[in-house]
């Protein structure tokens, strides 16, 4: 991800596992604290992350070196964010969860957060992405 004028982009790398989760929101808030992104809106973005990087943690394929890519992006108005792993048999896809279920709902936490997601597949490797926006006035996001 290259960042434009207006834009601040990071990219992180974290353990292909469960603790790579809270490294990951560690990292994300620092940088978007940083970047000048209100606390609610960062707030949000780290849950998607969190995630994402659980769902690549279970789901997918390292990358080579045992890791996930963790990357985000904050524009004038949008925050995005993605999680690239080494992909597996199955693509992500949103599912219905029965009350009693102890997992499945990770999906529909993101789609309820972001604006969109999506996933893109290429040379092995899987991103996950998400589009946090900033309702129009509200003072999430301060950049």
């Amino acid at each position: 991800m290259t960042a434009g004028v207006g834009e601040r982009a990071r990219h992180t790398f974290v353990p292909h596992h469960a603790r790579g989760a809270s490294l990951a929101r560690t990292r994300l808030l620092s940088g978007l604290r940083a970047a000048g992104v209100e606390a609610e809106l960062a707030s949000d973005a780290v849950m998607v992350v969190s995630e994402l990087v659980g769902n690549a943690a279970r789901h997918a394929r390292a990358l080579r070196d045992t890791s996930v890519e963790v990357s985000w992006s904050v524009l004038p108005d949008r925050v995005q964010v993605a999680v690239i792993d080494g992909g597996s048999a199955e693509t992500p896809t949103l599912r219905s969860a029965d009350w009693d279920a102890v997992d499945g709902r990770g999906l529909q936490i993101v789609a309820a957060l972001a604006t969109r997601w999506g996933v893109q597949t290429e040379d092995g490797r899987r991103r996950v992405w998400a589009e946090l926006v900033a309702a129009p006035g509200d003072g999430r996001l301060a950049v």
